[in-house]
C-alpha cells in the first residue's frame, strides 16, 4: 500500500538533489537537444517514477478484481487493494506537481 507514496518520496528527493546539484556544482549543464542534460535526467526520472506508480496502482486494482468474489463485500483485504489503487493515484499528481519546475523552469530560476 505504501509502495506508491515511497516512489513519489524517491522522486521527489532526487528531483530536488539532482536540480542543487547542477545549480551549485554546474552538473549536467551542458544542453543536449536542445534541453540541459540535467533536465532531460529529471525528465526520465519523472517518466519511471510515474511508471512504477502506475505499475503498483494497476497490480493492486487486478488484485481487487481477481479476488472480488472470493471474499465477503466488507472484507478489510478486499477494501486494501482499492485504497493502495487510489494512494497511486495521489502519488501520481504528487510526481507532476513535483516535475512542474521543471517543465516551467529553467534549470536556476
Amino acid at each position: 500500500m505504501a509502495a506508491p507514496l515511497a516512489v513519489w518520496a524517491l522522486h521527489f528527493v532526487a528531483v530536488y538533489s539532482l536540480q542543487g546539484l547542477a545549480c551549485a556544482r554546474g552538473l549536467g549543464r551542458a544542453p543536449v537537444a536542445g534541453l540541459e542534460a540535467v533536465t532531460w535526467a529529471l525528465w526520465a526520472l519523472t517518466l519511471l517514477a510515474l511508471l512504477g506508480i502506475a505499475w503498483s496502482g494497476r497490480a493492486a486494482w487486478r488484485a481487487r478484481h481477481a479476488a472480488a468474489a472470493a471474499r465477503p463485500a466488507g472484507d478489510r483485504r478486499h477494501f486494501l487493494p482499492l485504497l493502495t489503487a487510489l494512494v497511486a493515484l495521489v502519488a501520481a499528481i504528487g510526481v507532476v506537481f513535483t516535475a512542474l519546475p521543471v517543465a516551467l523552469l529553467p534549470t536556476c530560476a
